[in-house]
């Protein structure tokens, strides 16, 4: 009995003494580790103490405009629907939408107290104007004849032109908005709003800044006293459970994995596959949106696929040129060599098959597309859909389900693999095959093929994967990646041929905030930054629908009619070849923490670096 008694006792000495190390484990920035969720950022910035979003080189992804920022409107990714953040619900317009009331959410207070109102809006959206340094201007004079505060709690929007859109433009519809309110009684004390770094930011969000790396690899975010009085606060009236969020820059992949099989971070960006099989096979409480095939969601609006620098001219600006490339490339192979085949193929350029889209436009467009005929140019044809890729993933996998679940997992089919189409067409579009490879111009003709180093493992691997078929297929290609630096700015400027950027997106059933960009009016010449797409596709009658829909309200009928001609032209120019749909694998750890978005929990998508992760923040939850 005294033997058994003891036993308890120093059993539950133990057990006291684990629960009080848990409780005094501290983090490497001095933070109690049950008190601070843990999150990876993929790339260190180069600005560290630079939280000003109208300054250049603010990394906004640091954490920045996911827990500081006050957005206009905000996205409900679950749903697909907007809905008021500082705005308090959409805008009342005049009836051919040239003015807009908005009402501004009453109780937001910056983190130094001062109310946020209809002041703080309006002197937002004419500072951008009023400034031509802010990449935004342009555009928000273009659009805004005037912003001014009618009252403490009512702003009076007039548009140059009928622009119904106001919510959809200047509100968050995936990624987040560059159209951030800011402070009135700070920002308008400055001579050069450009050049403030803004390094102890107040701010509306739920977290501000408790301190960064001057290297530039952490910055540790405190949740506000008064977190109440923040955006999510006022909008949820839920408290965001983390006393501290801490982004930190990990290292390369074997760091990454080491550390979140050793819980020292709690959510990754996405990985592949197989570091993902790698961290679960080593420790029990990582997981990712799915228990088993495919693991990843494939509901992230961006496909991933290959983009053309169109505004270079011949032979980039042929649409035989660009279907070429596409029907030299064998898909399923493509995809294997992804992400060993998981993933929803998102064929269409532009609009991304995330499950809503494909409910909304790819299914609707399934037999216009098995119906639609390419002209070779020699007096033949072919149709070059190829719906049985469904079939043939799941029988080369070994998976099984019904036919609507297969196309669920795998999408409704793909480009054909065509090889002597391509040739046909290659020479439609004005190359010339010899015996020692392909000429243009009567010179020897080299694609140069290139992507983000590092990160974004699935553009990456399908740019790399393109480049091997084409090779095979006996072009001449250049293989070579960038660093984040040259990236983007290459990406805004055209100066790419073949590139694996993404420039696509759909996540509401309204898709002119996604193709807008695409208005050729928008268009600048290679070498400059524009309003536009940096691939500077050039279509008359997608411009002439584009154009129509800024007129219409997103209620209309007819503006879903004319998204589906849109989408049927552009499948016939091909301005983007899309592979899958964004697949994110975003391991996440419930050693310390619990209750993140997944397939069974579905409350929210895994989208930390969107800027509606600080709604996630009052979800997730520390373990007991």
């Amino acid at each position: 009995m005294r033997k058994a008694l003891s036993l308890i006792l120093a059993i539950a000495m133990l057990l006291t003494m684990g629960s009080a190390a848990f409780a005094a484990e501290m983090t490497e920035v001095g933070t109690p580790r049950n008190e601070t969720l843990i999150v990876e950022t993929q790339t260190p910035t180069d600005v560290p103490g630079q939280f000003n979003s109208y300054m250049q080189g603010t990394q906004m992804g640091f954490g920045i405009h996911q827990l500081m920022s006050a957005m206009m409107w905000e996205m409900d990714t679950a749903k697909g629907e907007q809905f008021g953040e500082v705005a308090e619900g959409f805008p009342e317009s005049n009836e051919d939408f040239t003015e807009h009331i908005v009402k501004i959410r009453q109780g937001i207070k910056w983190s130094d107290g001062e109310t946020l109102d209809a002041h703080d809006v309006a002197f937002t959206f004419n500072m951008i104007k009023d400034n031509p340094g802010i990449n935004q201007s342009s555009y928000a004079n273009a659009v805004f004849a005037s912003v001014e505060a009618v009252d403490d709690y009512t702003v009076k929007f007039v548009t140059t032109e009928s622009f119904p859109r106001l919510s959809m433009r200047f509100g968050v519809t995936i990624w987040g908005n560059d159209y951030r309110i800011v402070p009135e009684h700070i920002y308008s004390a400055l001579e050069d709003v450009t050049t403030f770094k803004d390094s102890a930011p107040v701010v509306a969000g739920p977290y501000t800044v408790s301190s960064y790396d001057e290297l530039g690899k952490w910055i540790l975010y405190e949740r506000r006293e008064d977190w109440e009085n923040s955006t999510v606060g006022v909008v949820t009236g839920k408290m965001p459970q983390a006393k501290y969020i801490l982004f930190k820059v990990l290292g390369d992949d074997t760091t990454r994995q080491m550390a979140m099989i050793n819980n020292e971070i709690d959510i990754l960006c996405e990985v592949t596959p197989e570091a993902l099989e790698v961290m679960t096979s080593a420790n029990d409480k990582i997981a990712c949106w799915y228990n088993e095939f495919p693991y990843a969601t494939s509901d992230d609006p961006c496909s991933k696929g290959l983009a053309f620098s169109i505004g270079r001219g011949a032979p980039y600006d042929s649409a035989d040129f660009r279907w070429a490339i596409a029907l030299a490339l064998n898909f399923d192979e493509i995809s294997m060599n992804i992400f060993d085949g998981a993933g929803r193929a998102s064929v269409f350029p532009i609009l991304t098959a995330t499950s809503a889209m494909q409910e909304l436009y790819y299914k609707p467009l399934q037999e216009w597309v098995e119906a639609f005929e390419l002209d070779l140019g020699d007096g033949t044809t072919i149709n070059p859909f190829d719906n049985g890729y469904a079939a043939r993933m799941a029988a080369a996998l070994g998976i099984e389900g019904t036919e609507e679940e297969l196309v669920d997992m795998f999408g409704i089919g793909c480009w054909k693999y065509a090889p002597e189409a391509a040739e046909k067409l290659l020479i439609k579009a004005g190359l010339e095959k010899k015996d020692d490879g392909w000429y243009f111009d009567g010179a020897p003709f080299t694609i140069n093929m290139t992507y983000l180093a590092d990160t974004e493992a699935q553009a990456g691997r399908g740019l790399v994967a393109a480049y091997d078929q084409l090779t095979k297929f006996g072009l001449s290609c250049n293989l070579s990646s960038e660093s984040s630096a040259t990236w983007d700015t290459h990406g805004a400027t055209g100066e790419f041929e073949i590139a694996g950027y993404w420039p696509t997106g759909g996540i509401t059933k309204d898709i002119y905030s996604q193709i807008n960009g695409y208005d050729a009016d928008l268009i600048v010449p290679i070498g400059e930054r524009g309003s536009g797409q940096g691939t500077r596709w050039n279509n008359a009658e997608a411009t002439e629908i584009i154009q129509e829909l800024a007129k219409l309200s997103p209620e209309d009928e007819k503006s879903y009619e004319l998204a589906m001609d849109f989408m049927k032209i552009a499948i016939a120019d091909m301005p983007f070849i899309g592979f899958h749909s964004g697949v994110k694998f975003v391991p996440t750890n419930s050693t310390n923490w619990e209750n993140y978005p997944s397939a069974s929990n579905p409350y929210n998508g895994p989208w930390w670096w969107w800027s509606c992760f600080k709604y996630i923040t009052t979800e997730i939850s520390p373990v007991a």
